[in-house]
């Protein structure tokens, strides 16, 4: 897969939620497509604890998937102080979650570093 190791990570917590919570086919294919994807990166890097990132980055994606999820729904139109923290909670777990793609790049050696300037997620 032609993907840094971080990114194939994140794209994988995604694609499986997407598998598990939409269940379409397409969604399905891309979850076994970033599953390959995740067994290539056991391989070469079996000094990782894999499970312990996979564990972590399903975890900051789950949240922010349930987090987003009235708003997108527009379920929160009329409390708009609720939709400003969720915001910032996004905010705040998107930051966890370039952290542990940051760490595993660093780890692996492979990609770069997901740098935010002038972000409030710094």
């Amino acid at each position: 897969m032609q993907r840094d190791a971080g990114d194939i990570i994140d794209r994988w917590a995604i694609a499986k939620l997407k598998a598990e919570r939409i269940g379409v086919d397409e969604s399905k294919r891309e979850y076994l497509s970033f599953c390959e994807g995740i067994n290539e990166l056991e391989k070469k890097h079996p000094e990782i604890e894999w499970d312990f990132y996979k564990e972590n980055i399903l975890k900051i994606h789950s949240t922010i998937w349930d987090l987003e999820s009235a708003v997108r729904r527009g379920k929160l139109d009329n409390d708009l102080m609720e939709v400003g923290r969720r915001a910032i909670q996004i905010r705040d777990w998107n930051k966890k979650r370039v952290a542990l793609k940051n760490e595993i790049n660093l780890k692996t050696g492979e990609g770069f570093q997901d740098i935010k300037q002038n972000h409030s997620s710094e």
